[in-house]
């Protein structure tokens, strides 16, 4: 069963709301495009442990289960708000990806690179 008080901390925990909203709002842009970069220096250099660092910095999480809270509660304003918190940052990632792979000399082949070359293995 759950209480008010569950309900509440779970609120505080995955919304972006109340009075710390900009201390938060910031944490999670600075996290993802860290998140991002080492992400995409991983996949450049073709290190594993490079790229799970990156999973675990990434805030997205936090977003992924606000939209789901904002669906148990049909709370529309934190829906939007988690889901565009979601999509903005699977923007930066993106754009971040290709300005990284903009500064790398050397080309990174799919075939020969195993962070690309697992995820299409996988993905077929």
């Amino acid at each position: 069963m759950v209480v008010i008080d569950d309900t509440r901390d779970m609120r505080d925990a995955v919304f972006f709301e109340g009075p710390d909203v900009r201390q938060r709002l910031s944490r999670f842009w600075i996290l993802i495009t860290l998140a991002s970069i080492i992400a995409a220096t991983g996949v450049a250099a073709d290190s594993t442990a490079t790229v799970i660092g990156a999973m675990i910095v990434a805030p997205l999480m936090t977003p992924i289960l606000g939209t789901t809270l904002s669906v148990v509660l049909a709370n529309r304003t934190n829906l939007t708000r988690s889901l565009l918190l979601v999509a903005g940052g699977a923007v930066v990632a993106i754009a971040i990806g290709w300005l990284v792979g903009l500064l790398v000399v050397a080309p990174v082949v799919a075939e020969t690179n195993s962070q690309v070359a697992s995820v299409s293995i996988r993905g077929s």
